[in-house]
């Protein structure tokens, strides 16, 4: 594989939108699966029920009344997150790391009130936050710590890998870190850096933020290129299994490396964006079209990511 392609080559490798839609959506992802995908909490269900591990959900408040019950069940926790089941880009999350006397204090440092959370998770219920603005619930999360290696990158908030996954088999990964512009958010779209990943050996590669090519992280001026990320095969395993969790042919896997238990799945998305190709400088085209030529479903877990990561070397 070739470390730089032209951009006359990339062009023609890269996966666009319409082509995304029309030939992977439409084709491989079958919608009765949406409303499971772009459900949190039914998506954690579909995981938890094939032993693929994610947060431990603490509460679930799916009525208005529900929320009376909030602040007493918070004596409990002195950390947690705070997230809208249909939620997208990372909208309508509350970190809270700890508390301060009556308060409860945000990743961001902002002391906020009962009454603010109760009125956010009153938001939440109201679909502020849900992809079509209607009826939404709301749960509460074990807060996870982000691994070392990775959260050293990382201006606060909690890093995490996207894995792209086609027919059960990973193609591309990158990993996402927060910035200050994303305000502890590592969601590309808000400001947040993609770091391309060898599929192969786990070790960081290229690293975009917006229009611009980075190679220190704006705010802590640490290299991006060069780490390998920890349980790399044990990750690239875990995605692929998700496919089988939940059997979308053309798949996004967003895991973090928790410093305590390890690899988590955060979410699945079945209309993952396609920056994961700037950021690895490569396009997805001839991966998805090496697969279309096999029949990965009659292979196990462990032959699928081998088979990803043989097509990836040799793209």
């Amino acid at each position: 594989m070739l470390m730089f392609r032209s951009f006359r080559t990339l062009s023609r490798e890269i996966l666009g939108l319409n082509r995304r839609n029309q030939d992977l959506l439409a084709r491989y992802n079958p919608r009765a699966l949406f409303q499971v995908v772009d459900h949190k909490l039914k998506a954690k269900e579909a995981l938890t029920a094939l032993g693929l591990p994610v947060a431990e959900t603490l509460g679930v408040y799916r009525f208005h009344r529900d929320i009376t019950r909030f602040i007493a069940e918070t004596r409990n926790w002195q950390e947690f997150v705070i997230k809208p089941a249909q939620g997208a880009g990372g909208e309508g999350v509350v970190i809270v790391t700890g508390r301060q006397e009556a308060a409860f204090v945000t990743s961001g440092g902002r002391c906020l009130q009962a009454r603010d959370l109760e009125s956010h998770l009153s938001d939440i219920l109201g679909g502020v936050f849900s992809l079509n603005h209607r009826y939404d619930e709301a749960f509460v999360e074990r807060h996870l710590r982000a691994h070392p290696a990775l959260a050293r990158l990382s201006f606060q908030g909690l890093p995490d890998i996207r894995v792209i996954v086609f027919r059960g088999v990973p193609l591309m990964a990158m990993l996402r870190l927060a910035t200050v512009a994303s305000k502890g958010r590592a969601n590309l779209h808000v400001g947040g850096i993609g770091v391309g990943i060898n599929l192969t050996s786990g070790m960081t590669t290229y690293a975009v933020a917006g229009k611009r090519w980075l190679t220190l992280h704006p705010d802590t001026e640490i290299p991006l290129a060069g780490l390998r990320i920890p349980h790399w095969e044990e990750i690239l395993a875990i995605a692929a299994r998700c496919a089988d969790a939940v059997p979308l042919g053309y798949l996004g896997i967003d895991l973090t490396l928790d410093a305590a238990s390890g690899p988590c799945v955060l979410e699945l998305n079945a209309r993952p964006g396609l920056s994961v190709q700037l950021a690895n400088r490569r396009g997805l085209r001839p991966l998805i079209a090496a697969i279309e030529h096999c029949t990965p479903q009659q292979f196990s877990v462990s032959e699928r990511v081998r088979l990803g990561q043989e097509i990836a070397n040799a793209s």
